[in-house]
């Protein structure tokens, strides 16, 4: 059971990904932030509405989901993806659970992602376990396969990773299965009633800087 939990767990941090991603570059859910929502409208005065005011940080983390989303869907450079995911997927959970307000949608989506990234980077343990070795040591040949050495690091996490995998894979593939039902669900709402995110939120509307002078 736990075997197929593994492929499942990927499936579904593929679709969160891909969604997410997706939804910043051609609007599909109301609530989630999208380029078109911001031509008009200043974004939110947090540290997400800082990095869509800046563009490029932005822009990379959300071509960064979606090519993460393509990639674990598609069952190829899997470890490699979810290495590269994971700075995206730290501050979206940061962003997303430590909050002053409790917010059920949210909380979901940012620790939901994170148990799956990190369960998935425990069943992959044995891509990444040269890289935990303590004591690395360079070469001149890059080509040449190095040897790994026994490492008590290594075998640490490793033991570590044997302990926590089986309950986080079932808790990743609970948690997984609900953000996409929601994502669903709120994809069935923009199809059914396609709004931007300004119509229901309040937002505030970018000033022109031929009225800014004239205003002065």
């Amino acid at each position: 059971m736990f075997d197929r939990l593994i492929p499942y767990v990927r499936i579904m941090l593929g679709l969160v990904y891909a969604i997410n991603g997706l939804n910043w570059f051609f609007k599909i859910i109301t609530p989630y932030p999208s380029i078109s929502d911001f031509v008009d409208f200043m974004p939110p005065p947090d540290i997400v509405g800082a990095l869509i005011e800046q563009g490029l940080m932005f822009h990379a983390a959300k071509a960064i989901e979606l090519m993460a989303g393509i990639l674990l869907l598609a069952n190829r450079a899997v470890p490699l993806t979810l290495v590269v995911s994971m700075a995206v997927t730290v501050p979206v959970f940061m962003v997303d659970v430590w909050k002053p307000e409790l917010r059920l949608r949210s909380t979901l989506m940012g620790t939901g992602s994170m148990v799956m990234n990190t369960v998935l980077l425990m069943a992959y343990y044995q891509y990444f376990r040269p890289m935990l070795n303590w004591r690395a040591a360079p070469t001149s040949q890059p080509a040449v396969e190095a040897v790994a050495q026994p490492d008590g690091v290594a075998a640490a996490v490793g033991g570590i990773s044997q302990l926590l995998l089986r309950p986080l894979l079932v808790l990743g593939a609970l948690l997984g299965t609900a953000q996409v039902i929601w994502l669903a669900v709120m994809i069935a709402q923009y199809v059914a009633d396609p709004k931007a995110i300004y119509e229901v939120r309040e937002m505030v509307p970018r000033v022109a800087e031929g009225d800014v002078d004239s205003s002065a």
